[in-house]
């Protein structure tokens, strides 16, 4: 495997989409988002997690990135992955209220920190390991929190990132 990164933005897709607290809320359900918007057409709904996407608002954004750490005493037969993906959490409202819109924001960055904590082994609420694709995950900053009132209403988004570690193997 050259890198882990296509694995992890799939998985954090994934499992955004089935979170009980995020895509498949029955309150509130979050639109969850691979990478940047095509059309915009999945900005009606007032709830988004961008996965793979530092800024929603631009065409060119970031996604992820990664570093390698080549292992000698094992002949070169895997490397150790340090790694995150960004994402972008937003909410909007047709009020004025910022309170409402940015507790709504730090809620969805909530239900993704949710999803790295603990082990399912543990009775964890979420699987730290990505269903074992890596050693360890997490919700990380930086975090950029930025607002916004419009003719449609107040808005709020917070970029983050999700860094994780990982070994990679060598097929045989």
């Amino acid at each position: 495997m050259t890198s882990a990164v296509p694995q992890v933005i799939a998985w954090l897709v994934a499992a955004a989409g089935a979170s009980p607290l995020l895509g498949s809320s029955p309150t509130a359900p979050v639109q969850v988002i691979d990478g940047p918007s095509v059309t915009g057409d999945e900005l009606a709904a007032p709830l988004h997690l961008w996965v793979g996407c530092s800024d929603p608002q631009e065409s060119d954004v970031s996604a992820a990135g990664a570093t390698q750490v080549w292992p000698v005493l094992d002949h070169g037969r895997t490397r150790q992955e340090s790694g995150e993906v960004w994402l972008t959490a937003d909410a909007w409202s047709g009020g004025t209220g910022m309170g409402v819109v940015r507790a709504q924001c730090a809620a969805i960055v909530a239900g993704v920190e949710v999803l790295l904590r603990g082990l399912p082994r543990d009775g964890g609420p979420g699987d730290m390991t990505m269903g074992g694709l890596v050693w360890q995950s997490a919700v990380d900053g930086p975090f950029t929190w930025s607002q916004r009132q419009a003719s449609d209403g107040a808005g709020c988004s917070c970029s983050f990132r999700v860094a994780y570690q990982t070994r990679l193997l060598t097929a045989t």
